[in-house]
């Protein structure tokens, strides 16, 4: 793994249903953009308020149309035996990687951490570990990252705390090659990448893919001056598309790009007036409409 993977939306039509056209357009979007992969159903996808029969049509969907892109199928939740249950769904539909976020909710352990990633890698899947505690209320530790990497089958890191001092403790415990550790945050693609990261799940590739994909790539080729300079220049951008809990923003800039309809699913409701502005006002800054 190495380089950008868009985590990408799930654009829904006006009468709620999965919009497939447009996820076709999006895509299509991506691939023009030059990212490595993509990550579906994870939480930009709005994934908490998917079905399972709609993540099986979805991932199925996916994997037909990024053919030739790198792909993760979004399987973690906070039930074990479901989260098993998608990872094997997924694996039946010729995924073999998964993005398997820490339980949320919940609270667990280390040991019930050890338990629950344990039965999930039982099914022979490989295990992008994805730790944003400002989703799930809970924190991976170094200590507990040093346990979990007994399991071979989690092969990578989604470390999303957007903690550079926290990344630094995951290498001083784990090292710079048992894992490939990919940025969550897009504010932090250049120094991750300085500190020993391969790359990043990104919002901000949805609306701006080739725009990620140089500043991440300039960053891998150790170009850092070339990093930083772009790094600066797409923060208003991140930072607007974080202006609303995420997808929100990114949905709407979508829709205001012109490749889906702005619909969320309750509980994420449509932007502000007032943020919806500065959104519109960042994107004609960027000329991305």
């Amino acid at each position: 793994m190495k380089g950008v993977y868009t985590a990408i939306v799930t654009p829904f039509t006006k009468s709620g249903e999965i919009d497939y056209p447009a996820l076709a357009r999006l895509i299509a979007f991506q691939k023009k953009g030059g990212v490595a992969g993509i990550v579906v159903g994870g939480t930009t996808g709005e994934a908490a308020t998917l079905s399972f029969e709609e993540k099986k049509e979805l991932y199925a969907f996916v994997k037909k149309e990024a053919a030739g892109l790198d792909l993760i199928a979004g399987t973690g939740t906070n039930n074990t035996a479901e989260s098993v249950k998608l990872t094997e769904m997924a694996q039946g539909l010729g995924y073999t990687q998964m993005l398997v976020v820490t339980p949320y909710y919940n609270k667990p352990t280390c040991r019930g951490l050890m338990t629950h990633y344990r039965a999930i890698a039982a099914t022979g899947a490989r295990i992008v570990l994805y730790n944003v505690p400002g989703r799930t209320g809970l924190n991976l530790p170094a200590a507990w990252l040093k346990e979990l990497a007994a399991l071979p089958q989690i092969t990578a890191v989604k470390e999303a705390s957007g903690n550079m001092a926290q990344l630094v403790d995951y290498l001083e415990l784990v090292g710079d090659t048992r894992f490939a550790m990919l940025s969550g945050d897009d504010f932090t693609i250049t120094p991750f990448v300085a500190l020993g990261g391969v790359g990043v799940i990104s919002v901000l590739s949805n609306v701006a893919p080739a725009e990620t994909v140089a500043l991440t790539n300039a960053a891998l080729a150790g170009e850092f001056a070339t990093a930083r300079r772009l790094q600066r220049e797409l923060n208003a951008l991140n930072r607007v598309l974080f202006i609303e809990s995420s997808p929100i923003p990114a949905k709407t800039a979508l829709h205001l790009m012109g490749y889906c309809e702005e619909i969320l699913r309750s509980p994420l409701e449509t932007m502000e007036p007032q943020t919806r502005a500065k959104l519109v006002d960042v994107l004609k800054g960027y000329r991305l409409i």
